[in-house]
């Protein structure tokens, strides 16, 4: 949902189509009865407001496309197909590595970002050493894992406070040609899981999948 009025642009477009449905409501109200323009005025302002809530907000910035998009002072080498794996679960197993591999790929080179999980009230109030140890841990693990698959592998952790951005930072420097999010089952529980997934999907064009690994 996007708030009403974000720009000039929002706020002209509100004040016509509120003045249209003034003249419309007017109109109707004149061929038949003032309640019924009233009725009239009221069913169609819902019905207005509801679409637009809910349209896409063409000038909302999109930051992940926009490092995507970017030029990448760390690339991929020539002739490597890239792979961002935001790993909320130590990476493991064949699926995961057929995944990874692609069809037919020759090399691959992977850029593993791995989250520091926190509930938000734990962020909020208490330090997140513990939850930035595991990250740590899960990282070493998962690169670990990626070289002996013969994967060509780097990583870092993510910016606990902010780790959508961690995931902007890794696409700007490193950019991606798919991206993997591991996550321990079919339906992500944590929240910091169902934001990197929704907002990867609904800004990138390039391939985000992901992985639910059975342990």
């Amino acid at each position: 949902m996007r708030f009403p009025i974000r720009s000039e642009t929002d706020a002209f477009r509100l004040t016509v189509g509120g003045a249209t449905l003034v003249c419309v409501a007017v109109i109707v109200g004149l061929l038949s009865t003032t309640v019924v323009g009233v009725i009239a005025f009221a069913a169609l302002g819902l019905l207005a407001l509801s679409a637009y809530l809910a349209s896409a907000d063409r000038e909302r910035r999109q930051p992940l496309r926009e490092a995507a998009e970017a030029p990448h002072p760390r690339g991929a080498r020539d002739g490597a197909r890239h792979v961002l794996v935001v790993a909320n679960e130590p990476l493991d197993g064949e699926e995961l590595r057929e995944q990874i591999a692609g069809a037919g790929a020759a090399r691959v080179e992977l850029d593993v970002l791995a989250p520091v999980l926190s509930s938000r009230t734990h962020l909020a109030y208490t330090d997140i050493d513990s939850e930035t140890r595991r990250a740590r841990e899960r990282l070493e693990r998962s690169l670990s894992w990626a070289r002996t698959q013969g994967f060509l592998a780097h990583g870092r952790v993510g910016d606990a406070i902010s780790p959508i951005a961690s995931v902007e930072d890794e696409l700007r420097d490193f950019g991606a040609d798919e991206v993997i999010v591991v996550t321990a089952g079919p339906r992500p529980e944590h929240w910091h899981e169902r934001e990197e997934i929704r907002r990867l999907r609904a800004e990138l064009v390039v391939p985000v999948v992901q992985v639910a690994l059975s342990h």
